[in-house]
């Protein structure tokens, strides 16, 4: 039995780019009924850098939640360094022409997240989709969730989005399968204590091992840093070894150029889709994919939030104006195209030169 009347949008995942689509579709018309789910209490951790870029800042403040931001430490100077066999890749990395906002995912998240809620957004944190079926006759999508003890809740929505991470079940129920190896990494995220790292300054080191993918560190607050790696996950496998082992080589990397650190914590690893050109973005009538769940990650850098917030801000509005304007499907099929339009052909340069890079690594 549905638990009330049909909502206009529901949002499988809050994190920034399903909190964000919500935030855009209030910000559109504040009278639409949205319902934001994850199977998550907030606040949570997520297994990512805490830099986020300047221009994901400048994308959030014209929604009015910039507050994230006020009073954090930057990041003006990053220091790239390559093997000598890969000394191309030098002018190739476009890392250096950003900023970045230092800010913990546990409080990004959370941050956005409570605005949309205060701004209307229905909670429904705490609970896992299960299942989710269009109705042809009365073109609405019935969402089945269920909480921590298995009771089952029902609803009823116009539009279902699929901000639900790499492993999105909205991405599965309308018919589309998860990335092929070909099209993962693998990030792991660790909190230190650090000696030796200057203050702003953010390290991407691209071990020959690790490439196409690297290492990086960067300072939090009161000598404590960021430190991870970005690991094909295909290389990873072929290693037969941990990923605490890769970050460990790391650690013990920077300890031989003088970067000491300890206290090595919170060891979190989290798959990365990487984008790929094949993957529909609005793969059923009345439903869109953004965020992770779109694999909305550059092949090359690992980068996804600040897409993922471009990505939630245009498909809230287009959604929204769908709905009181020209139609809905027509609403989702902006955002498809406009996202395609502006960003399809960084992520396939993004993933030949990560192909190529790869290839050099093990052949020669």
């Amino acid at each position: 039995m549905v638990s009330q009347q049909p909502l206009d949008i529901a949002i499988v995942g809050a994190g920034p780019s399903g909190s964000v689509c919500a935030c855009s579709v209030l910000a559109a018309d504040n009278g639409l009924n949205v319902a934001l789910i994850d199977r998550k209490e907030f606040p949570r951790d997520k297994s990512c850098g805490d830099a986020v870029r300047e221009d994901a800042m400048k994308m959030l403040a014209e929604l009015g939640i910039n507050h994230i931001f006020a009073g954090r430490p930057q990041i003006q100077c990053l220091s790239p360094t390559v093997p000598e066999r890969f000394r191309y890749m030098q002018k190739l990395i476009d890392f250096a022409d950003h900023s970045y906002y230092i800010v913990e995912r546990k409080i990004f998240d959370n941050s956005i997240y409570q605005s949309a809620i205060d701004r209307g957004a229905q909670n429904f944190a705490g609970y896992a989709l299960s299942d989710a079926v269009f109705d042809e006759n009365s073109s609405l999508w019935t969402l089945t969730l269920k909480d921590c003890f298995n009771f089952s809740l029902f609803l009823q929505a116009r539009v279902l989005i699929g901000a639900d991470g790499a492993s999105s079940r909205v991405r599965r129920i309308v018919g589309l399968e998860l990335n092929s190896e070909k099209h993962m990494s693998v990030g792991v995220r660790a909190y230190a204590q650090a000696r030796g790292l200057d203050e702003g300054l953010m390290r991407i080191d691209y071990l020959e091992h690790l490439i196409p993918g690297y290492g990086w560190v960067f300072p939090l607050l009161d000598n404590k840093v960021n430190i991870g790696i970005f690991l094909d996950r295909r290389d990873y496998k072929l290693y037969g070894s941990t990923l605490k082992s890769h970050l460990d080589y790391y650690i013990g990397y920077l300890a031989s150029i003088g970067i000491v650190l300890e206290d090595v914590r919170n060891i979190y690893a989290h798959p990365l889709p990487l984008s790929w050109s094949g993957l529909p973005l609005a793969p059923h009538r009345q439903a869109a994919l953004i965020g992770d769940a779109a694999a909305m990650i550059d092949p090359f850098t690992g980068e996804g939030i600040h897409f993922g917030i471009w990505g939630g801000i245009c498909l809230g509005r287009s959604v929204a104006e769908g709905l009181n304007k020209h139609g809905l499907q027509s609403g989702i099929e902006e955002y498809s195209r406009a996202y395609f339009d502006r960003h399809a052909n960084l992520m396939e340069d993004s993933q030949h030169f990560r192909t190529a890079l790869r290839f050099q690594r093990m052949m020669f």
